[in-house]
C-alpha cells in the first residue's frame, strides 16, 4: 500500500500538508527518516486524514507508511476504550432485509447513525445489508493500524461476495474507497462493481422518473477523508448540485485543501480537533456559506453544533435529494 522505492525525497506530502507548519527541509528530513524506519514527529503528529497521498506527485502513499510506522510504535497513544469500540464492530449484529431490486445498499455499521437517510422513494427497493458483517475497517487507518485494517476488509469482502449481486450501492465512502480502490492494494479482486451512493444518485434522477426542484442553496461542501482515494467522485458531486441547484461555495478548505472534521483526533488531542473544526466552519462562513453539507455521517456528528453555532445550516447530502424531489 505505500510504494517507498518511487520516492525522490521532494517533501511535498508533508510540506503541503494542511495541518503541519514546517520548512521543504525539515519536511525532507522527516521523511527520509520515516523511509529509514524512524519515527520523526510527524508519525505522532499526523491527523489521519491521507491528504498526504493526494499531495505525493510520485505515488508513494506515504499516509500508509506513517500509518505503519503508527502501529510499530504505538505513537501516537490511542485508548483502549477506543480501540475495543473499533475490535467490536464486527460483532454488531447484522441484517439483510431483503427489497425487491436485484441492487443491495451496504450501509456498514454506520447506517443507523442518522435515522431516515433511506426512507425516500429513491431507496425504498433495494435489499439493505448493515452491520458488523459489512464493516469495511478503513477506520482502522485514524487509528494508526494497517493489520486489522486488512483483516477486516478481506472478511467484509467475503461476506458481501456471498450475496451474489453484480452491483452494491455503498453509502459510507470508506467504503466504496475499500472496494473501488484500495482493495487492489490488498490484493482483493471484488466480483460486484461497487457503486458509491453518489453515483447511484445521479442514475436515478438522470432517468427522468423524478421532477427536481431548484433549491437556491450556497453550501460549503465537508468532504470525508476517504475521498482522497476516490479524486474521480468529485465530479459526480459537482454534477448532483448542478441537479439540486445548490452552489458549492469555493473556499480554502475543499478539495485537495480539504480540513477534516477532526473525529479522528477527539480521543487523543480535543483542543487540536476543535481548533481544526473552527477554522474549518470559519472557512465556510467567511466564503458566503448558509449550510454545510455532508456525506459521512461521523462527519455530520463532529460539525454540526459548531456549524450551527456559526449560524450555518447542516444537510446529509441525501437530505438536500430529498427536498429537491419534494419527498
Amino acid at each position: 500500500m505505500y510504494y517507498p522505492e518511487k520516492c525522490d525525497l521532494c517533501g511535498d506530502c508533508l510540506f503541503l500538508c494542511p495541518y503541519e507548519d514546517m520548512s521543504r527541509e525539515e519536511a525532507v528530513e522527516q521523511v527520509r527518516e520515516l523511509l529509514e524506519g524512524g519515527i520523526p514527529p510527524i508519525v505522532g503528529n499526523c491527523v489521519t486524514c491521507a491528504a498526504c497521498n493526494s499531495l505525493c506527485p510520485q505515488g508513494v502513499n506515504p499516509f500508509h507508511l506513517i500509518v505503519k510506522r503508527q502501529e510499530e510504535s504505538g505513537v501516537p497513544e490511542i485508548p483502549q476504550a477506543n480501540l475495543s469500540l473499533f475490535e467490536n464492530l464486527p460483532r454488531v449484529p447484522s441484517q439483510v432485509l431483503e427489497g425487491k431490486s436485484d441492487e443491495v445498499l451496504c450501509l456498514c455499521s454506520v447506517g443507523d447513525l442518522l435515522p431516515g437517510l433511506f426512507d425516500g422513494p429513491l431507496f425504498r427497493d433495494l435489499t439493505v445489508v448493515k452491520g458488523g458483517d459489512y464493516f469495511c475497517g478503513v477506520g482502522w487507518l485514524h487509528l494508526g493500524r494497517l493489520t486489522p485494517f486488512a483483516e477486516t476488509a478481506r472478511k467484509a469482502l467475503a461476506n458481501l461476495e456471498k450475496l451474489e449481486r453484480e452491483r452494491i450501492v455503498f453509502y459510507h465512502d470508506d467504503c466504496y474507497s475499500l472496494f473501488a480502490s484500495l482493495a487492489g492494494e490488498l490484493g482483493l479482486e471484488p466480483s460486484f462493481k461497487p457503486v458509491h451512493v453518489i453515483e447511484y444518485v445521479l442514475e436515478r434522477l438522470k432517468s427522468g422518473d423524478y421532477e427536481i426542484g431548484k433549491l437556491g442553496l450556497k453550501a460549503a461542501y465537508q468532504q470525508p477523508c476517504a475521498s482522497r482515494y476516490t479524486p474521480w467522485k468529485d465530479a459526480w458531486l459537482d454534477e448532483l448540485f448542478g441537479l439540486l441547484g445548490v452552489e458549492r461555495v469555493a473556499r480554502r478548505y475543499d478539495r485537495e485543501k480539504a480540513l477534516c472534521c477532526g473525529s479522528p483526533l477527539m480521543p487523543r488531542d480535543r483542543d487540536r480537533a476543535m481548533a481544526i473544526k473552527g477554522k474549518n466552519v470559519q472557512d465556510a462562513v467567511e466564503h458566503g456559506a448558509s449550510a454545510m453539507v455532508y456525506l459521512c455521517p461521523l462527519c455530520v456528528l463532529n460539525l454540526r453544533k459548531p456549524a450551527s453555532e456559526a449560524n450555518l445550516e447542516n444537510y446529509h447530502l441525501l437530505q438536500l435529494v430529498d427536498m429537491a424531489i419534494g419527498d
